[in-house]
């Protein structure tokens, strides 16, 4: 019923001049509009709406990933604007020292980093 429609991904901010900076600054999207509820953006063909709700709750798990072809470059790039990738010492040696989780048997790698908000992003590459 609803597969052939574009999806709309949501995250919420505190700011939207601050949000904007980050996901069109340091992750480099595609601003499509801002007013004074929302920026939306463009990432891979996704329409990412960046609101201000009333209050920002930071999810604990992943609300936005990037599906990427090069995790070593795409983690290079954000890590050279200040972004810092998350440490989780219970993945041990399959997490290498940039953040970077390697899947058991190897196929496929993901990084995980916080927003402005502090809502945990993530860049991967592999079985989605």
């Amino acid at each position: 019923m609803l597969s052939d429609c574009p999806a709309v991904a949501f995250v919420g901010a505190a700011g939207l001049d601050r949000a904007r900076g980050f996901y069109e600054g340091v992750l480099g999207l595609t601003i499509v509009s801002q007013d004074g509820f929302a920026v939306v953006a463009r990432a891979g063909g996704v329409t990412i709406r960046i609101s201000q709700p009333p209050q920002v709750v930071a999810a604990p798990y992943t609300v936005l990933g990037f599906a990427v072809d090069d995790i070593d470059g795409k983690v290079a790039a954000p890590s050279a604007r200040g972004v810092a990738f998350e440490r989780c010492a219970f993945m041990g040696e399959a997490q290498d020292e940039r953040g970077v989780w390697s899947f058991p048997g190897g196929a496929g790698k993901v990084a995980w980093f916080k927003g402005p908000d502090g809502n945990l992003l993530s860049l991967s590459r592999g079985p989605a």
